[in-house]
């Protein structure tokens, strides 16, 4: 936990799990946030024991754990047991955030809902995401971002006609979620600091964060009628001159997407006369054609000292290993002392003044209860 970022001296209470909310608490925590995770006793987070060695899944410090839970504390509390609720009650009293992701209803029937907590503490900043907002008529549903992928309208875009709908490759929804849950919470801070005392019920739909996002498209339906579909890799500028190519070495992507690029494409391709091709399937054709005289990088480079956006299709091991992400502060080194090891974890995705140099380890499971529970309960002092 750094000591000078914008968080400091913020204390979160963190009931959230699997990865949407708990990005968004670990975004809070990068910031200088005092996060304590809040976990149940059976330890039923998969993402504890997803993704990384067996060692690692072993020691519930799966990859997914520690991609999003630096320098955050564990305790272990069973919210159904008087005695350990009331202990989260009081902890709630030194907390400036709570945050929750479980079905609506829940939190209430715990006893742990807005209302509980603001008896507790009249200024708390109370916060919850779940799949589909608090009321209608999908509310009590479950939902995970492969399901919302599919609600939203993403699957129905993502895609080729052949291949039918798809789901985007990395869970999406869920970062989206996290991502309105973090601008949500900061928003709320700063209003607390314009007008302190004041209770704050905040609610997060991954519906809701999803389709906002596609908003261009939505806009385009509602004015014209036609929806846009599986249409592959086909680039949103709607111009021949962009989208995916293959090459002899690998694929391509490239955005000539107004028509200076598409000049100075067609230039670096040697048929400057294609710019004032109308037929954009003679276009498609001739582009495929020669880009598969040379391999990927060369076009890259070629494209690139043209001012022509492109470049290879690379995977992600290739991406972070390339010269411009070495460096990169969104990565950071991260510690893992029960197993002996330092990975290379992401970090915030902007550089500041208050940045930080390397991770703090991530908690494991309950590590921090005692201090909470077997000792006195200090607040943190703003």
């Amino acid at each position: 936990m750094i000591s000078d970022g914008p968080l400091t001296g913020v204390r979160v209470l963190d009931l959230t799990h699997v990865l949407a909310g708990p990005y968004a608490t670990g975004q809070l925590a990068l910031m200088g946030a005092d996060v304590i995770r809040v976990e149940r006793p059976n330890g039923d987070d998969f993402v504890r024991r997803h993704g990384g060695t067996q060692a690692m899944k072993d020691a519930g410090l799966g990859a997914s754990f520690l991609s999003q839970n630096s320098g955050k504390r564990s305790i272990v509390l069973d919210l159904k047991d008087s005695t350990q609720r009331d202990c989260l009650l009081g902890l709630a009293e030194t907390a400036d955030v709570m945050v929750e992701n479980f079905r609506p209803g829940v939190v209430d029937r715990l006893g742990v809902g807005f209302e509980d907590i603001r008896a507790r503490r009249a200024d708390t900043i109370y916060a919850s995401l779940n799949g589909y907002g608090n009321d209608g008529p999908l509310s009590d549903r479950p939902a995970y971002d492969h399901i919302l992928q599919g609600i939203s309208g993403l699957m129905a875009m993502t895609g080729e006609p052949g291949s039918g709908p798809m789901r985007v490759g990395l869970p999406i929804v869920d970062y989206v979620a996290g991502q309105a849950l973090l601008a949500a919470v900061l928003s709320a801070l700063l209003q607390k600091a314009r007008k302190p005392g004041k209770a704050q019920c905040l609610s997060v739909s991954m519906l809701d964060a999803m389709t906002t996002f596609m908003g261009a498209y939505a806009v385009h339906h509602e004015t014209t009628g036609s929806l846009r579909g599986l249409e592959g890799n086909r680039a949103f500028a709607d111009t021949p001159f962009s989208g995916r190519f293959d090459t002899s070495d690998g694929a391509l992507v490239i955005t000539a997407n107004t028509p200076a690029q598409a000049i100075r494409l067609c230039a670096v391709l040697g048929r400057p006369d294609l710019a004032d091709e109308t037929d954009d399937g003679q276009i498609a054709e001739t582009l495929r054609a020669i880009f598969m005289t040379d391999d990927a990088e060369a076009w890259e480079d070629a494209l690139s000292v043209a001012n022509v956006p492109a470049s290879k299709v690379r995977t992600l091991a290739e991406a972070l290993d390339h010269p411009q992400m070495r460096t990169s502060r969104a990565w950071l080194p991260l510690e893992v002392p029960q197993l002996g090891m330092t990975v290379r974890a992401p970090a915030l995705p902007f550089t500041a003044p208050w940045g930080l140099d390397s991770l703090d380890p991530v908690p494991t499971l309950g590590q921090h209860t005692a201090d909470f529970v077997t000792n006195s309960i200090e607040k943190v002092t703003p």
